[in-house]
């Protein structure tokens, strides 16, 4: 949990510090990251980082949950177009977007997704859920607006949203799973 000190802290310092804390977690795993890189990366003492969160545990999942708000930002525009295709493919750009503007942040979650050490596997998969929970209603939004789009008639339109979302939910976890060790392979292929 944060302390109020930390909130007390400027906005560049905070920064600071959970930037070198995504950089160290986003090359090592939960119990390799080292807290001794973090405070010497971020120009403060362990003494105050575990004053700030209290333990390695929780500033691990404060960057976490830090990482996983960059990359499920609001985006920066609604496309304009009421054409499925257009109004899907605009959004899964935005979402590759950010994952681009934000590689450190995307390998961490994509570490953390896969980190299984006692002391963290609870408080990760609860801050991970919450955030696929946003996700999945975001992602259910852009595909009812896609689908009302096509103007079908006489149809459930129910149906065909469960049914599109199962479809993408699929190739998603296609590509995941076919490059869940190398991640940044992913954006090299994301023509495919």
């Amino acid at each position: 949990m944060v302390k109020e000190a930390f909130n007390k802290l400027s906005d560049d310092k905070k920064k600071t510090i959970i930037k070198c804390g995504i950089a160290e977690f986003s090359k090592k795993s939960y119990s390799e990251a080292s807290t001794d890189e973090i405070t010497k990366n971020s120009g403060i003492s362990k003494g105050i980082l575990f004053h700030y969160f209290g333990s390695k545990k929780d500033f691990y999942c404060f960057c976490l949950e830090q990482a996983l708000e960059k990359l499920n930002a609001e985006p920066t525009h609604e496309p304009g177009a009421n054409d499925f295709y257009e109004i899907i493919f605009s959004f899964m750009e935005e979402k590759i977007s950010l994952c681009r503007e934000f590689p450190e942040e995307m390998q961490f979650v994509n570490m953390a997704a896969r980190e299984s050490n006692s002391q963290v596997l609870e408080h990760k998969n609860a801050v991970l859920v919450k955030f696929m929970i946003k996700a999945k209603e975001k992602s259910a939004q852009v595909m009812k607006r896609a689908v009302t789009a096509l103007n079908l008639k006489n149809t459930n339109t129910e149906k065909i949203i469960d049914a599109f979302n199962l479809y993408t939910g699929a190739i998603i976890n296609k590509y995941l799973e076919m490059y869940k060790e190398k991640p940044d392979m992913f954006f090299q292929k994301t023509d495919e």
